[in-house]
């Protein structure tokens, strides 16, 4: 893969065809071509999580045309306590060339609270995920076989998991944007994995009176947002107007404080750095977006993930607070225009190498590797067990 920065006025992409500009390549039917017509659509649903719970979710595609494959599928994976509206801005790129699927964690946005809390999981989330594109390949909405996965803060540690456990052979790139792969309260602890440990353990320990402060101080914040975004403006914490952050502030009126009190709790107890390096090692294009002032990653993580994906495309921007995709977001959408850019040569690449290897000139199945539904299922080379990275 490479490696980009932002130290120019354009991200830089080196080409993985050693610059060939693919005229030798085989030609093979191509999965998605859009026109310079093409019109979209939103197609919404819900599907049953394992405790019961409606997960919501919303799929913006090119309308289907008879004769022409289906896009593939781009999913967007939110951070904690958000309903997916920092997407918004960026769904008019990512769109070109996929359907972009965009769902709700339990407890937010229009999916159901949980029926059981105790249940909720960064591990029961991606699980939620699979069940989601289970929906939409039954429905015929997308192609599933291939994927991309796009992930926001809390969302990296969900998109990697949902890697580990279903993403097989047709998993096409990963994005993580503004987030960390582990021990998610670390940071906001200067660091300390033992301190975010206690704070956890707390967490845990008092789930249901925490649950109903937790949604006090949701109504509280949303009742008073010109005040509490003008704080957090002043302690560094943010840096973008109030009226670009006020749908976060909408949305956590609505906000389930269980689910969130246990998304704090597994997500400081969970860690998915050994995927992102057994991504590196498979060579899946992925992209790392930092920022400057992000409080919810701080060096420490930059260097583990840099250590973990060495081949990675890393982007730092100096002056991206954790709402970085609001305030940063022409700089995040080149970031991404450019990883999208490198996956496609990725498949033409890895397409001539099976070709050079094999003389197959044939296109990647359409059907999925892998579901959670119970239906075919074949050995997903990412979940085999490996040692997770030691700090």
């Amino acid at each position: 893969m490479h490696k980009t920065t932002t130290g120019g006025s354009r991200l830089r992409v080196r080409s993985r065809t050693n610059g060939d500009d693919g005229a030798n390549l085989p030609k093979l039917k191509e999965p998605f071509t859009p026109g310079g017509s093409t019109r979209y659509e939103a197609v919404g649903g819900r599907v049953q999580a394992a405790d019961g719970t409606w997960v919501a979710y919303a799929l913006t595609r090119p309308v289907p045309r008879p004769g022409h494959p289906k896009a593939p599928l781009l999913v967007t994976v939110n951070g904690l306590s958000n309903d997916g509206f920092q997407w918004e801005g960026l769904v008019p790129t990512l769109k070109k060339e996929h359907a972009v699927l965009s769902w709700d964690y339990r407890g937010h946005g229009c999916s159901e609270n949980p029926r059981e809390t105790c249940r909720v999981s960064i591990e029961s989330l991606a699980e939620d995920m699979q069940l989601v594109l289970d929906d939409v390949d039954n429905r015929g909405l997308a192609s599933v076989a291939h994927v991309t996965v796009v992930g926001y803060s809390m969302g990296c540690q969900v998109a990697l998991e949902w890697c580990r456990q279903h993403a097989g052979g047709r998993l096409e790139g990963v994005a993580l944007i503004l987030g960390t792969p582990q021990y998610s309260l670390r940071t906001v602890m200067f660091g300390s994995k033992a301190a975010a440990d206690l704070v956890a353990t707390f967490l845990d320990s008092f789930q249901t009176p925490l649950a109903l402060a937790w949604e006090v101080s949701f109504a509280w914040t949303f009742a008073t947002s010109y005040v509490s975004h003008a704080l957090a403006r002043a302690l560094g914490v943010i840096n973008v107007p109030w009226n670009a952050f006020a749908p976060f502030y909408r949305h956590l009126k609505r906000l389930h404080g269980g689910a969130y009190n246990r998304m704090l709790v597994t997500g400081q107890r969970h860690t998915a750095m050994d995927v992102l390096e057994r991504l590196d090692r498979r060579e899946v294009p992925t992209l790392i977006v930092t920022g400057g002032k992000d409080f919810s990653a701080g060096k420490s993580v930059f260097r583990e993930m840099h250590f973990a994906a060495p081949r990675a495309s890393f982007v730092h921007l100096p002056e991206a607070c954790h709402a970085g995709m609001i305030g940063e977001r022409e700089a995040v959408t080149e970031a991404l225009e450019a990883f999208l850019h490198e996956k496609r040569e990725s498949v033409a690449f890895n397409r001539r190498r099976l070709y050079d290897a094999t003389g197959m000139n044939v296109s990647p199945p359409e059907s999925p590797v892998k579901t959670a539904g119970g239906r075919d299922v074949v050995t997903d080379p990412l979940s085999p067990a490996i040692s997770p990275i030691k700090e």
